[in-house]
């Protein structure tokens, strides 16, 4: 979402603009974090670039993949003291799309005078705040290079788990994408055929047969209509879920009850927040600032506010450990290895841990998932072939069995 602001800098001047956001309070987070204090935030009601960059976001992406190639060639580039404008120049002649567009703004902003981190934040729509700062905090250090390998490790992290939960559903979609096109294919095809024999021999027919009938008539005749409706009906929910804050959070708040989906979303929001979190301590970003960055990046929004509110503890004294123990959300032996690791001074990779624990578990559950799924799919699968071959098989039986009387 887009959102209009106005707002006083350090030094007292007035400046404008549009920030591209999740809601309000990240547009907050983004003009206080350099100091300013915003003034007024309203949500850009213009329905022209609305529409061009809901079309340019269909149009222009950044896969992981792409993350992940950039990071690893600019890690390797910079060890091996090449410039950091020569880096950019050799990673966009071997791109293409959209990564090649974005290292050219990036090639520019750094030829002007520009840090990378600075220049990343102009392109801010492919690389996020956590990705920024982590950049940020290496050049202050003067280890780019080492920051740039952990964000890859980071981004694979990401990719691996995004993979293997998209290759767990591959199977299930599959099988309910062939059902589906089975029985509409009965449908147009036979049910047809089969409705004109019925009519010929005058037989009355049963009601599971006359409910068939009729659905078939109904997908024959609107079947298009339908289709472009249903398109357009889950379009629009969509739409409307990502645009109204309070429906997002109603829908995250099921997303986290629903069987089987709430287990692999909990833990893979872990293993992420903790990963997340880790990485920024590793790379010197303070905690209170590591946390709203955290809360910024986390896209359930529920979690998003057990962050800041874990934030809001830390802020008032409270250690992270006794900070998350009291949230409902996070599991008791993360507070658990989160006190362990601030005992002993290594909180970031106790986080690391915490995380690659998650990992693992997302792993052995996504090898799992098909026999989890797989009997409700074929009692579901079952039921509709069952249906359709008993309301094809009583009339006929029926006949056959008059005529033999």
């Amino acid at each position: 979402m887009k959102f209009n602001y106005s707002a006083k800098d350090k030094g007292g001047n007035l400046t404008r603009g549009i920030i591209e956001a999740a809601d309000k309070e990240s547009v907050v987070a983004l003009i206080t974090k350099d100091g300013s204090t915003p003034l007024v935030i309203s949500e850009d009601k213009d329905l022209v670039p609305r529409i061009k960059n809901s079309f340019a976001s269909f149009t222009s992406h950044m896969s992981l993949k792409d993350r992940l190639m950039f990071c690893e060639e600019m890690a390797t580039l910079i060890n091996s003291g090449v410039p950091l404008s020569q880096s950019l120049n050799i990673i966009k002649e071997q791109s293409k799309g959209t990564m090649r567009k974005v290292t050219e703004s990036l090639l520019s902003e750094i030829e002007g005078g520009q840090s990378l981190a600075g220049a990343l934040e102009k392109e801010s729509k492919y690389f996020s705040p956590v990705f920024i700062n982590m950049v940020q905090s290496g050049e202050a250090s003067g280890t780019l290079d080492k920051t740039l390998n952990e964000l890859a490790i980071q981004v694979q992290k990401d990719y691996e788990l995004v993979s293997k939960i998209r290759g767990a559903m591959t199977y299930p979609v599959v099988i309910v994408v062939a059902m589906v096109g089975a029985v509409v294919f009965m449908m147009v095809k036979v049910v047809p055929a089969l409705t004109g024999f019925f009519d010929e021999m005058g037989a009355k027919l049963p009601l599971p047969t006359r409910i068939l009938i009729l659905t078939s008539d109904i997908i024959v005749n609107y079947g298009i209509w339908i289709g472009v409706g249903l398109v357009g009906a889950i379009f629009g929910i969509h739409m409307l879920f990502k645009r109204v804050a309070s429906l997002r959070r109603v829908q995250h708040q099921l997303t986290l009850k629903m069987p089987v989906v709430a287990g692999i979303s909990k833990k893979f929001n872990i293993a992420r927040i903790t990963r997340t979190l880790g990485s920024l301590l590793g790379s010197g970003v303070s905690i209170l600032e590591s946390l709203q960055i955290v809360s910024l990046s986390t896209k359930n929004v529920i979690y998003q506010e057990e962050v800041l509110a874990i934030q809001e503890k830390v802020k008032n004294g409270d250690t992270l450990a006794a900070a998350m123990k009291e949230s409902t959300v996070f599991p008791v032996m993360v507070s658990q290895m989160i006190d362990i690791g601030e005992e002993t001074g290594n909180l970031d990779k106790m986080l690391i841990k915490v995380a690659e624990n998650y990992e693992r578990r997302i792993d052995a559950f996504t090898k799992n998932i098909s026999s989890i799924i797989e009997p409700i799919i074929m009692l579901v699968v079952g039921g509709a072939i069952g249906f359709v071959i008993v309301s094809i098989i009583m009339p006929i039986y029926k006949m056959t069995e008059s005529m033999g009387s």
